[in-house]
């Protein structure tokens, strides 16, 4: 669908999978075409994913180099930009846990890597939290206290943290993710300005958004109420949905089968305060199936596992294990260990080559009889303390060390076809991380946490489930719960 281009404000309605992000790339393709030049567009996505996809499309399809798109970008990575800052000048978790040391609490220093949002337990990262969602939200700090009602928090100990956070940044001269927003006052010099995901944007980015854009000719405004889910991390739904402008609703998707769509719609329509869309699913049927347990679905292809909170997903974990598949989870490959690495260089003096220094000690560390290396660029079999006729023998002969359930895992994957070096075909992941993927295939867990039952009926929570329901591209399995809470379908 062709975006029109005769008004100033245009709303960008997508629903999941009917390609939103396109559109929106299909307006800076129209815009080149027409000799808008690259430096008079801006392109401010949600995540760096989604700027590096944009900014991917428009250097090959155009040729253009990257220092020719200035303004493809998140906001965070435009404020630094334009505040010319140095990486030395943000606050970093050592800054933090050392601000911690000199107040008396401790923090781990744990940021979500979309939102920059404190996402740790300790009572320093509490504090964090409440401040930079204070600021995200241009709410008062004892309101947003009490919003969150955050277990074994004081607003005392808030109040104190705040202006220990201030004359700590002011005494280093250092800026943390919100000062970057905050700071910068800029408009940018462009013709069009696009906004992807905006219906994550906190209220100080929408306020930031105004400013940037305030002598662009055209704006787009891309998004979907209906996977409004990072409230959590200050993102403003109410703002996206009071926007003014030409809305355009995507009309079809190209990755929601049928049977799904009809599933993910009885789970919208109980969603309260919304924009009513009307947008039809693939015509692929798919299949909806309820199991008892995650151990009935046999893991092949591609999946998303996945479930509303972190500490369920030992058990998704553990299917995955105990089927002998490879995984992702947290980003981190399951097979990407040092184990692996160990039996990728021992393979390789199998098949008659040398190794590095660092592939060497990858052998070392899981031999019986530990050898010590003398400094040279390349090892054969001798310079790391074995006989020739070890050759011929396999990686579970040699490398005994191997905790034995970790060596039956990984021999269990390469019965299955698993590849050592190569990217997993499953992912594990809670439900908000696992926003904007997809997958051939989708198990989700139905159980939730206490705190995730007492809000089932809730906008937001009803939004995360529907985000769940609608990353299928074809199979769709829903686990019956282990507890007497459950989100109810």
């Amino acid at each position: 669908m062709e975006v029109s281009t005769n008004h100033r404000v245009n709303i960008i309605l997508g629903p999941p999978g009917t390609g939103k992000t396109t559109a929106l790339l299909n307006v800076v393709d129209r815009a080149l075409e027409a000799g808008t030049p690259p430096e008079r567009i801006a392109f401010l996505a949600f995540t760096r994913k989604a700027a590096s996809e944009a900014i991917e499309r428009a250097m090959t399809r155009f040729g253009f180099e990257e220092d020719r798109l200035p303004y493809f970008r998140t906001m965070h990575s435009l404020a630094f930009k334009e505040l010319g800052l140095r990486r030395d000048e943000v606050m970093t978790t050592n800054h933090y846990k050392k601000l911690g040391r000199a107040m008396g609490i401790s923090f781990r220093g744990v940021y979500d890597e979309v939102t920059h949002i404190p996402t740790g337990d300790s009572l320093g990262d509490k504090c964090a939290r409440v401040d930079a969602l204070s600021r995200m939200g241009m709410r008062d700090l004892e309101k947003q206290f009490e919003i969150l009602n955050i277990d074994d928090l004081n607003f005392h100990a808030v109040q104190q943290y705040q202006k220990a956070l201030k004359l700590y940044k002011q005494e280093l001269g250092l800026f943390d993710f919100t000062d970057m927003l905050e700071k910068y006052e800029g408009t940018l010099p462009v013709d069009i300005c696009i906004f992807d995901e905006a219906q994550d944007l906190s209220s100080l980015q929408y306020k930031m958004g105004i400013k940037l854009s305030k002598s662009a000719k055209k704006i787009y405004i891309a998004g979907d109420d209906d996977q409004a889910i990072f409230g959590w991390a200050g993102a403003d739904v109410s703002k996206f949905l009071s926007l003014k402008g030409n809305k355009i609703v995507l009309p079809r998707s190209y990755r929601i089968p049928k049977s799904v769509h009809f599933l993910a719609s009885s789970v919208l329509f109980r969603i309260k305060n919304r924009y009513s869309k009307n947008w039809k699913p693939k015509l692929d049927r798919g299949s909806v199936e309820w199991v008892a347990h995650e151990q009935e679905v046999k893991l092949e292809g591609e999946w998303l596992l996945l479930a509303r909170s972190k500490y369920l997903l030992v058990r998704l974990k553990q299917v995955a294990r105990q089927q002998g598949r490879a995984y992702l989870m947290f980003g981190k490959n399951s097979l990407d260990s040092d184990v692996t690495k160990a039996i990728i260089s021992w393979e390789s003096l199998r098949k008659g080559k040398t190794l590095t220094p660092s592939e060497a000690k990858n052998i070392i560390n899981f031999l019986p009889a530990k050898c010590v290396l003398s400094k040279r660029k390349a090892y054969g079999i001798t310079d790391i303390g074995l006989p020739e006729e070890s050759l011929k023998q396999d990686w579970m002969q040699i490398l005994k060390s191997i905790p034995p359930d970790e060596r039956e895992y990984i021999r269990s994957c390469l019965r299955n076809g698993e590849k050592l070096n190569e990217k997993p075909k499953i992912v594990i992941s809670t439900i908000h991380q696992v926003k904007g993927g997809e997958a051939d295939n989708v198990m989700i867990l139905t159980d939730i946490s206490a705190k995730s039952w007492q809000n089932m009926h809730q906008d937001e929570e009803l939004r995360v489930w529907y985000v769940a329901l609608t990353r299928t591209k074809n199979k769709l399995f829903l686990v019956r719960p282990n507890s007497l809470k459950y989100f109810e379908f």
